[in-house]
């Protein structure tokens, strides 16, 4: 019975000493692919406003997903940052290794800057697009 309590107090201590590492590696996984996604959408913002359809329907269908799409990625972006502050907090109170939680931290906060930019010329696209197109 005895060994029974201390394997579980065991794993159970092993599972708090990885919490920083499990949150730091979240927002990096998170980031990471906001990261990689900003110049996709960059480019398609571009090529929206080259080739876009002359009629209103497909422009307004356009602004409403880039709505969507960009509230989607600031959200997740948002989450990172969380899971990153709270990463860290971890690692700090636990003195464990902060090197995925700062890492994750670091890269959200990048994502965060990289998505509003993205944000806004995605938006302007497809509110200009909006505005000589009809609405």
């Amino acid at each position: 019975m005895s060994s029974d309590q201390s394997s579980e107090a065991m794993k159970s201590s092993q599972l708090i000493e990885r919490q920083a590492s499990e949150w730091g590696l979240a927002a990096l996984t998170i980031s990471a692919v906001l990261v990689t996604a900003a110049p996709i959408v960059l480019v398609l913002a571009v090529e929206v406003w080259s080739s876009s359809c002359r009629n209103s329907g497909p422009v307004r269908l356009h602004a409403w997903l880039a709505r969507v799409g960009v509230a989607v990625a600031l959200t997740m972006a948002c989450a990172a940052i969380g899971f990153g502050t709270t990463a860290v907090r971890y690692a700090m109170n636990r003195n464990q290794p902060a090197g995925l939680a700062v890492g994750g931290l670091s890269l959200s906060v990048a994502a965060l800057v990289l998505w509003l930019i993205t944000a806004i010329a995605l938006l302007n696209t497809t509110e200009s697009l909006l505005d000589i197109y009809g609405r």
